[in-house]
């Protein structure tokens, strides 16, 4: 599908189709040709999302969730256990997490992978769309929705806070650094997005402070250690941090809305294998541009 949005302020559309698409100068397919390809992509996308959850989950028996049996198998009541010897245990965001992730516990873990990769799969259809096919065979993506981890939870939050700013709570009291992405309204001096976004996550944070106040500490000190070294030539969270800032500066000034999901991927507190796959956030406004480049332009009648 095609998304529209308006550049500017916090009540912009995200994720809505676009009856009638603006038409490329240099287009090659007509309406009906672009729908019908889009409806084909589309249905092949979902098929292999589909098969994909099934070999994953039933086939393979749950298959490696790795980062999801961290959530499902924290202890509440001790979530940084090894924090005071700088040691994580898969466990590396804010007490408020909890929110999120406390209720799942209550199935069976199976369960829980299940339901969850049904989701982050959703998202991915959600934000893909015609592109799940090859969006779903880059590695990145694949490997994160095996393991369970959250950048494809926090790419559809950046990209829902286009219209709802609270959803950068998600981002801010998880990962934390990927947060950065919210100058780009500072710069803009869009300060009504800026204060809904910091009052929501103030409120979510004032709940965690007061409900998992014993779970602080733990964090502080784990949060105290430098950011793991996933690899000899991966540069460090201090290393890739300017780059960031350039990234949402320049995109601020240019009104360049996607620049705020590069620039939280960029500044992640540690890269992985997996971290790409937060940039299917850029997605939806890659799909309107496409989509008006294939366009034929629409031929007017001229008048006697």
């Amino acid at each position: 599908m095609l998304e529209t949005s308006q550049r500017k302020g916090p009540t912009a559309s995200v994720l809505t189709d676009h009856p009638r698409p603006t038409r490329s100068r240099w287009g090659i397919l007509t309406l009906r040709q672009y729908r019908i390809l889009r409806f084909t992509c589309l249905a092949l996308g979902i098929l292999f999302a589909i098969y994909y959850w099934y070999y994953e989950t039933i086939q393979m028996n749950g298959s490696t969730p790795c980062d999801a049996i961290f959530y499902w198998g924290a202890d509440p009541s001790n979530l940084y256990p090894k924090a005071a010897e700088g040691l994580g245990n898969g466990y590396v965001y804010t007490p408020a997490f909890e929110f999120l992730a406390a209720p799942w516990r209550i199935l069976p873990f199976l369960t829980f992978v299940a339901i969850y990769r049904a989701i982050l799969l959703g998202i991915v259809v959600r934000l893909a769309g015609p592109l799940t096919l090859p969006v779903m065979l880059a590695i990145p993506v694949a490997s994160e929705i095996t393991c369970g981890n959250i950048q494809i939870i926090l790419a559809l939050a950046i990209v829902l806070s286009r219209r709802w700013p609270a959803a950068w709570a998600v981002v801010l009291l998880t990962k934390v650094t990927p947060g950065v992405g919210l100058l780009y309204y500072v710069f803009r001096r869009e300060w009504r997005y800026v204060a809904i976004a910091a009052g929501a996550t103030g409120i979510v944070l004032l709940l965690a402070l007061v409900i998992y106040w014993g779970q602080w500490p733990g964090y502080i000190r784990l949060m105290s250690n430098p950011a793991p070294v996933t690899g000899a030539f991966i540069p460090t969270f201090w290393m890739r941090l300017p780059f960031a800032l350039a990234i949402v500066a320049v995109g601020a000034h240019r009104g360049w809305w996607w620049t705020t999901v590069v620039a939280a991927f960029v500044a992640l507190p540690a890269w992985y294998p997996i971290s790409p796959s937060l940039l299917i956030g850029v997605l939806p406004t890659f799909r309107e541009r496409a989509g008006r480049f294939l366009l034929k332009p629409e031929r007017r009648p001229v008048n006697a």
